[in-house]
């Protein structure tokens, strides 16, 4: 159990799940292709971003649901309400994309999906 909670803390920084030290992304949005410290390859397959689209989708959702609560329990106008969940949620989106990335690489790194090559 340690080991899922530290590899999740060290991808939430955006580092190598295999070394720790290398950064994930170069620049804001595009993520190194290996690492730059040990050279472990992040994404082997085409397609595994799909993860990181689920976690960013399932987190936006419960965005939405707490909007949806608001929208029960409080008197903030519909309006004010719709717009401010809508803008929260699109700039979370934008925001988290790296950190969802970067949580998904550390699930396939303890799935054993992503690994050091010998």
């Amino acid at each position: 159990m340690w080991r899922v909670l530290r590899i999740f803390c060290v991808t939430m920084l955006l580092r190598c799940p295999a070394c720790q030290r290398g950064q994930m992304f170069r620049t804001l949005f595009q993520m190194n292709v290996r690492c730059p410290v040990c050279g472990v390859v992040f994404e082997r397959d085409a397609g595994e971003v799909t993860g990181a689209m689920a976690i960013n989708t399932a987190l936006m959702c419960l965005l939405a649901i707490v909007g949806a609560v608001l929208a029960i329990i409080t008197d903030i106008p519909t309006g004010w309400l719709i717009g401010g969940t809508a803008s929260v949620m699109i700039l979370f989106g934008v925001f988290f994309y790296r950190h969802a990335r970067a949580v998904w690489v550390g699930v396939l790194f303890l799935t054993g999906a992503i690994f050091e090559d010998v």
